[in-house]
C-alpha cells in the first residue's frame, strides 16, 4: 500500500470570473499590472506566462513546476509520486498511470484538462496504493458507526433508483460513496461540471467548456 498521507490536497482554487487561483498549500496566481504573477510566503514573483488573461493553465502550470507540490515531484513533463504518475496524453490532455512492480497501468481512462487536476484524481486515492481502484475503500479498521440523512422520495423515484442501482451494479452504500467522491472530482474548483439551478428550483449537474487557450 501507499505510503503517503492518504489524501493530501495540492489542488489549484480556480476563481470564477477572473483570472486568478490559489494552491491549497497557500501559493496565488494573479494577473495584475499587465503580467501573471504568483505570491508565495508573502513575496510577488513575476511569471514568463504570456500575459494573456485566457492563460491561467499555463501560468498553473509554470508555478507548479518551479514549486512542485508536496508529495510530487516534476522531472522530465512527468509528476510523480510513490506509485502515481501523471503525463501528457499527447492531445493537450493528462492522464494518471501507477507503476507497480515495475508494470505500468493507466489508473484512470478520464482525460485531464489540466495536471493539477489529474493529481487531485490520483491524490484521492492515495490511501489505495497498490489495491484496487474500485469498490469499498479501505477504512483504516474503523467501524462505520454513522449515517447520512435519508432521502424522502415518492414511490416512482425509489422504483427509478432501484432498478438504475442494478444496471449499475451498485449497493445504495456504494452509489453514495462514488457519487460524493465523483462530485469532489468533478463538480468542484474547476473540475468540468457546474450546478446549476432550473426555474423549478431543480438542482443539476451541467458539464462546462473552459475557453480555448488563445494562440
Amino acid at each position: 500500500m501507499s505510503t503517503e498521507s492518504s489524501h493530501p490536497s495540492t489542488r489549484w482554487v480556480r476563481a470564477p470570473r477572473i483570472p486568478a487561483a490559489t494552491r491549497t498549500d497557500g501559493l496565488t496566481i494573479t494577473f495584475e499590472n499587465g503580467c501573471w504573477e504568483v505570491i508565495r510566503q508573502g513575496q510577488v514573483e513575476a511569471l514568463t506566462t504570456p500575459a494573456i488573461t485566457s492563460y491561467l493553465n499555463r501560468a498553473i502550470e509554470e508555478v507548479d513546476g518551479n514549486h512542485p507540490p508536496a508529495p510530487w515531484s516534476f522531472s522530465g513533463g512527468i509528476w510523480r509520486a510513490n506509485v502515481w504518475e501523471v503525463r501528457p496524453d499527447g492531445s493537450g490532455t493528462w492522464g494518471v498511470y501507477r507503476i507497480i512492480d515495475g508494470k505500468e497501468e493507466r489508473a484512470s481512462r478520464q482525460p485531464f484538462p489540466s495536471a493539477d487536476r489529474a493529481r487531485r484524481w490520483a491524490e484521492l486515492r492515495f490511501d489505495r496504493g497498490d489495491a484496487g481502484l474500485r469498490g469499498p475503500r479501505p477504512r483504516a479498521g474503523s467501524r462505520a458507526s454513522f449515517k447520512l440523512p435519508d432521502v424522502r422520495v415518492t414511490e416512482t423515484e425509489r422504483d427509478h433508483a432501484l432498478a438504475l442501482l442494478v444496471r449499475l451494479g451498485f449497493s445504495y452504500s456504494d452509489f453514495v460513496r462514488a457519487a460524493l467522491v465523483w462530485a469532489e472530482d468533478n463538480a468542484l474548483d474547476g473540475g468540468g461540471w457546474s450546478i446549476e439551478e432550473d426555474a423549478d428550483g431543480v438542482r443539476a449537474f451541467v458539464p462546462v467548456t473552459e475557453p480555448d487557450e488563445a494562440t
